[in-house]
């Protein structure tokens, strides 16, 4: 580990005094371009954020551990932001540069050595002038591997020219190297805050830290953040790698149920880096199931390249279009996987929210004993051998036991669609109390039992009335197509409410069948006072 502290890198700045061999002058370095065409291209694009521009360094850092087969080393992100002299400073313990390879990085511009190697993320040797970004200095202190020597490559902002000399004051006792940025903009030292680069290094490179390639704190004053990775949440969906001429295109993609949580899909091209934060950010796939916020996770493809400005993906002729189409091929099936999430949970919802109109209604009908209450609901299946046990899916004739097919042989993987599990079944309610036992309506042998409370279910065939009552099953059936219905199912809160409204009509129009107009709005107001008292303010989960 590189000996200068966080004292040291406060002691750096701008203006300070020139360290290198008492008398002799710093070696001039002239900036050359190594490749014009892609000069023209990439001079084109620019930085939109300065943490885009910072990542250049820490990229840099990265490649050099990738280089140099170390794995778990730590890249350290310094920030002082006040005082006469602000400073940002990256570190690395890596292999360190010697004088003659900076003179190759100089003189090489927009020709990196690093383009043909999936472990790294350089591919257009212009890292290097990203400070210019930030601010009007930037000085690299290196010692290389196998040397005793520490030197110093200086830029600054508009010169051709670099200058290179011995460094001594920074020094460095092991090899790496530490770049210190100075003369920063002011605008520069309001976005580089320690939490939006934390966030920021978390979401473009989380590929790589959960693989453990490195990892990267940010420090600032007494404030030290490790950063971690990003955990998806959700059920794995085991989406098979796509070979192409290009290499692997590969899925770690997680579907959860909607919560109001913000979740996304990375697009992760070379060393582990993300190349966009969202999938949806390409046209191509802004819409469902990618912007459903129930999918996250990423999708690796090392061929893909980033713009200059680090923002987008190139659109090449060779590897885009294959990462499109193969995305175009799991698309159905992902957004299946949603929908099934989605109505699993949607059903455990309704039941919930059942179970709680009858816990409401439970202590109605105890005040309102004159209603006459023609609703039934279904308390528990019982076993047809008379044994009591309760009834459930599954374990039942025709399923193949648990890992394997009928003979106990290993089946073949689970295709996408088979990864989820099947949608629950419902949430019986309590197995029926001794004093509705023994009510004289039921033995051991009945396989179902009933309870004077309403239940309610999706009508099948909504027409335009918000519900009816179904004699036959003694349900009220809701209709989930109606605008009210719809204006208030996102908040279960209110479609508790809205339930129990429902079922307060049906009660009211069956106990009233030739009541007048002004009739049924005084009941009606009569018992959605009663409701309503006993209508908790949070549903229970």
């Amino acid at each position: 580990m590189a000996t200068c502290s966080h004292g040291d890198h406060e002691r750096a700045g701008p203006g300070g005094r020139k360290a290198g061999t008492r008398g002799a002058k710093p070696e001039r370095v002239r900036l050359r371009i190594g490749n014009l065409a892609k000069a023209v291209l990439v001079s084109r694009q620019a930085y939109q954020d300065p943490k885009d521009a910072l990542n250049e360094f820490v990229s840099n850092a990265a490649d050099e551990y990738a280089e140099g087969d170390h794995r778990g080393e730590r890249i350290r992100v310094l920030l002082r932001r006040r005082g006469v002299r602000p400073v940002i400073v990256v570190d690395d313990d890596g292999r360190g540069m010697s004088p003659d390879r900076r003179r190759e990085v100089t003189r090489n511009l927009f020709e990196s050595a690093k383009a043909g190697d999936d472990r790294t993320l350089g591919e257009k040797a212009i890292g290097i002038l990203a400070f210019q970004q930030l601010g009007g200095r930037c000085d690299v202190v290196s010692r290389a591997d196998g040397s005793t020597e520490t030197w110093a490559l200086r830029l600054s902002r508009g010169q051709a020219d670099a200058q290179l000399e011995r460094e001594r004051r920074r020094a460095r006792a092991t090899p790496g190297t530490t770049v210190y940025l100075s003369d920063l903009d002011p605008d520069v030292l309001r976005v580089l805050t320690q939490r939006k680069v934390v966030d920021y290094l978390r979401a473009r490179r989380s590929a790589a830290l959960a693989r453990g390639d490195y990892g990267i704190e940010v420090v600032e004053g007494r404030s030290v953040e490790l950063v971690t990775p990003e955990r998806p949440d959700g059920i794995r969906l085991e989406v098979p790698a796509r070979s192409t001429l290009w290499g692997k295109i590969e899925f770690a993609l997680y579907v959860a149920p909607p919560d109001g949580k913000r979740r996304r899909v990375a697009v992760v091209g070379r060393a582990g880096t993300s190349i966009i934060e969202h999938l949806c950010e390409l046209d191509e796939f802004s819409g469902p199931p990618w912007d459903s916020d129930q999918v996250s996770g990423q999708i690796a493809f090392p061929a893909l390249h980033q713009t200059a400005g680090r923002r987008a993906v190139l659109r090449d002729r060779d590897a885009f279009p294959v990462f499109v189409d193969a995305l175009r091929a799991v698309t159905p099936a992902v957004a299946r996987a949603v929908e099934r999430v989605a109505r699993e949970i949607d059903e455990r919802t309704s039941e919930r929210l059942a179970d709680a109109v009858r816990r409401v209604f439970g202590r109605v009908l105890k005040e309102l004993t004159e209603l006459d209450n023609p609703m039934r609901s279904q308390l528990w299946d019982l076993d047809p051998s008379g044994s009591g046990d309760a009834t459930r899916g599954g374990g039942g004739e025709g399923e193949e036991p648990l890992g394997g097919g009928r003979d106990g042989t290993e089946r073949e993987g689970p295709g996408l669609d088979e990864l989820l599990p099947p949608p629950s079944d419902p949430v019986s309610a309590p197995p029926p109390s001794a004093a509705e036992a023994s009510d004289g309506k039921g033995d051991a042998g009945r396989r179902q039992r009933t309870s004077a409370l309403p239940s309610l279910a999706v009508d099948p065939e909504p027409g335009s009335a918000r519900s009816r009552f179904d004699p036959d099953r003694g349900m009220v059936l809701y209709n989930d197509r109606h605008a009210d219905y719809l204006l208030v199912k996102d908040d279960e809160a209110a479609v508790l409410d809205y339930l129990a409204t429902l079922v307060a009509k049906e009660y009211v129009v069956y106990n009233n069948p030739r009541a007048q107009p002004d009739e049924l709005a005084e009941e009606m107001v009569r018992l959605l006072v009663r409701v309503r008292r006993h209508l908790p303010r949070r549903p229970s989960r």
